[in-house]
């Protein structure tokens, strides 16, 4: 009797248990935000990866590849499939803000349903703006002009894409509108004016569903666009240039150690000024190839990516600069690393190189401020720069299972590399000191260290990074080029209570920044101030669809200048809302 009732027990709850399993599973393409890590306004990260361009932005490698390493493979979807009678919902995401001074902010998404679950579509636009007072700050021999103006600066995009999910081949697609508009600047001390600048970009995409052993896997994209400036200043040159490129890798893991991979990059530029035709300033076609075989291995803790990447350029041999600095044609791009202790630390080493088109778009794009008057001083505005040689190591690993940490050091040899510079110019009579920008050949050693603390309630991100710029040689004598931040700091540190209530601080701290040069037998420097930018954050979260938030930076009321000449001044604060419908 007792084993009857002891097992009509087990039976009891075995049952029970079972009542509580779903043995469906149910796969869509529906996007999931979360309000803890999507809703919270945050700063963008600002330590850069690389020391090759002027932007001092975090996050940023002029010698980013599109499909970084051949370890990095991950494609967007994995091999399973939603049934065709399952029907997405509507998903509606929106953020607007605005406060004082005045920096108006938008992102918008909609994922509407579709009938066919194998299609995924989405409309967005984002929008980020600022209505104020510039400050030119304008150093030279020792003393410091400042003179202030009203001006505006406006940037958005907004596009449509989608995807769908065939059996052997997922296709995907992105095209987008992108206008940067801006006034600022009607006396010398404040060298800006009027500007529209207008992009339009498609991209196509085809890569394989998932990457198995024995499987031939590949991954490919064809971007296009065409983008046209039209700059009111000191010369009016309406400037149109476009872009065409198709990259992407096919590869093929023979069994689990061994496998092959090979990236191609073929691109091709063209910038053309409607002022003057005749112009080789503004006037610049070129090609870039670029192929690199990697062989993939792994060997019992080490993971090895062995790959060579075969470069070059072609160039109209009337561009200014042409045959400078000479092309290496062949570089390296190797990653070993090794991990003892299944990921606690990860040693690893990188030996790469290559070559990178500096195109206007680029420019740009970090610094919103840059316009064809910047080679005043006869740089081209379409270069290629080149990394002979960038190697480093470190080791990526984690303290405990909610602490990692990343460290680094490297040595780099970069060619015509573009930097930001400053430069005298006589404009009615009068001596004047310009920004710009100058080409140099440069070695850089750097160091750098991140780390991130996450649990349930508490996310804390520290990142610093030193970089030194040695050997600065650049073909214009009387042009100062500006250094880079010897230092860069970023901490921030978000408390939730209940993943209701949101607060976070975040501090920012940017080291001296100097540009020395001899002109006309006279010393002449340029200096940007360090600044240390102390921000707020904070947010209620209402509901699932609805959150308010605060954003507040610079409580410090430093004059932070990202780049020369250009400086916004005092505190300023964002109050908004989110509406996500899911």
């Amino acid at each position: 009797m007792r084993k009857n009732l002891t097992l009509y027990l087990l039976l009891l709850g075995v049952t029970l248990s079972a009542q509580s399993l779903d043995p469906t599973v149910r796969v869509t393409g529906t996007y999931q935000g979360n309000v803890s890590t999507e809703d919270f306004p945050r700063q963008e990260v600002v330590l850069p990866d690389s020391v090759a361009t002027f932007d001092t932005r975090f996050d940023y490698s002029v010698f980013d590849k599109p499909y970084q390493g051949s370890y990095d493979f991950s494609p967007y979807l994995m091999d399973l499939r939603p049934k065709k009678q399952e029907i997405r919902k509507n998903q509606l995401y929106l953020r607007a803000g605005a406060g004082y001074t005045l920096h108006p902010l938008v992102d918008a998404y909609w994922n509407p349903a579709v009938g066919d679950s194998c299609f995924n579509l989405s409309v967005y636009a984002t929008h980020r703006s600022y209505w104020g007072t510039y400050r030119a700050t304008n150093a030279f021999d020792g003393s410091e002009v400042l003179k202030s103006e009203n001006g505006l600066e406006s940037d958005t995009r907004a596009g449509v894409k989608g995807r769908y999910d065939f059996k052997r081949v997922v296709l995907d697609w992105d095209a987008f509108y992108k206008g940067l508009h801006a006034k600022a600047g009607t006396n010398l001390e404040l060298p800006f004016g009027k500007r529209g600048y207008n992009l339009a970009n498609v991209s196509v995409g085809a890569h394989s569903p998932r990457q198995s052993v024995g499987r031939v896997f590949y991954d490919f994209r064809l971007d296009a666009h065409y983008a046209q400036d039209n700059f009111t200043g000191w010369a009016d040159p309406v400037l149109r240039m476009g872009n065409v490129a198709l990259y992407g890798k096919v590869g093929d893991m023979i069994n689990p150690n061994h496998g092959f991979q090979l990236d191609v990059d073929l691109r091709a530029f063209i910038l053309r000024s409607g002022a003057d035709a005749a112009d080789l300033v503004h006037n610049n076609y070129a090609q870039l190839f670029s192929v690199t075989p990697h062989y993939l291995m792994t060997f019992r803790k080490f993971k090895m990516d062995l790959g060579v990447n075969i470069a070059y350029v072609l160039k109209d041999k009337s561009t200014l600069n042409y045959g400078k600095p000479v092309q290496q044609v062949v570089y390296p791009d190797v990653t070993i690393s090794y991990d003892p202790w299944k990921q606690w630390a990860t040693f690893f080493l990188k030996v790469n190189g290559g070559i990178k088109m500096n195109t206007y778009d680029d420019l740009l794009e970090s610094n919103p401020y840059f316009n064809a008057r910047y080679n005043y001083a006869g740089e081209s505005l379409l270069e290629s720069t080149v990394e002979r040689v960038n190697a480093s190591l470190g080791v990526d690993g984690k303290i405990t299972p909610k602490w990692s940490y990343h460290v680094e050091l490297g040595y780099k040899v970069v060619g015509l590399a573009p930097m930001e510079a400053v430069k005298m110019e006589t404009i009615a009579m009068q001596p004047q000191m310009l920004p710009g920008i100058a080409y140099v050949n440069y070695q850089s050693f750097y160091a750098g260290l991140r780390t991130r603390y996450h649990c349930e309630f508490l996310d804390v991100y520290g990142g610093v990074r030193y970089q030194g710029t040695y050997n600065i040689n650049h073909n214009v004598s009387d042009k100062g080029v500006l250094t880079l931040p010897p230092v860069l700091l970023d901490l921030r540190a978000t408390y939730n209570y209940n993943k209701r209530i949101y607060a976070g601080l975040s501090l920012e701290i940017q080291g001296t920044r100097k540009a020395h040069w001899l002109a006309d037998g006279v010393e002449k420097d340029y200096i940007i101030r360090p600044f240390f930018n102390l921000g707020l954050d904070a947010q209620y979260v209402l509901s699932p669809e609805w959150s308010f938030w605060l954003h507040c930076d610079n409580l410090l009321f430093q004059e932070i200048q990202r780049h020369p000449f250009f400086a916004q001044q005092g505190g300023q604060f964002t109050l908004g809302f989110t509406l996500n419908i899911r």
